[in-house]
């Protein structure tokens, strides 16, 4: 009798409350390894390859992408870390401003996560539709921070030669990028969190 009652406390324990989020899978130091290289990588190819590939005098930004797709797979949280990291050696890679890229990829990562788990993650359209809106919010806010700190342009110009077709370009990355870290990487935390939903 002791036996069946403690066996039913356990069953009751290890399942999640209403409305509480279920539990994440856990990350072994592989998977985490797996993560620090698609970073690296991503920021090598931003680096050394993204310069050469422009249109309209626009590159893709193949960090930015990644981080939402992280964020997608992973959660808000390990978006908001990855986001961090990744803007940080985008800024120091590229001798920029400190700590710019870091808070705008930080907030893509951890809103881009949270906006992830709303949705099916075994459909392909989100991953794109997320990875043109935050592309877009991050080029505007960077717009914006720059006319701060004193640089002048045409706002025509900057939409229309640097905010709309980075934001194009982004999410034509997002598909393939999307497909290669869920290859990668494995398994996605949002399954989880979107089959506790339903």
């Amino acid at each position: 009798m002791a036996r069946t009652r403690n066996l039913r406390r356990t069953r009751v324990l290890s399942q999640p409350e209403d409305g509480a989020a279920p539990a994440a899978v856990q990350e072994t130091p592989l998977s985490m390894l797996k993560v620090v290289a698609v970073i690296l990588l991503a920021v090598v190819l931003q680096t050394t390859v993204a310069p050469y590939l422009t249109v309209l005098g626009a590159r893709p930004d193949a960090t930015l992408v990644v981080v939402i797709c992280l964020a997608m797979m992973r959660g808000p949280l390990w978006g908001a870390v990855v986001g961090f990291s990744t803007g940080l050696l985008i800024d120091i890679s590229l001798v920029q401003t400190m700590g710019i890229s870091s808070f705008l990829f930080t907030l893509s990562g951890y809103f881009s996560g949270r906006l992830a788990e709303r949705v099916d993650p075994a459909s392909w359209f989100p991953p794109l539709l997320i990875v043109f809106i935050f592309s877009l919010m991050v080029q505007l806010l960077y717009a914006m921070i720059m006319f701060l700190l004193g640089v002048e342009a045409s706002v025509g110009f900057v939409l229309l030669r640097v905010v709309l077709p980075t934001a194009f370009l982004n999410g034509l990355l997002a598909a393939p990028v999307y497909a290669v870290c869920r290859w990668w990487l494995g398994n996605d935390n949002r399954e989880n969190v979107f089959t506790a939903k339903q």
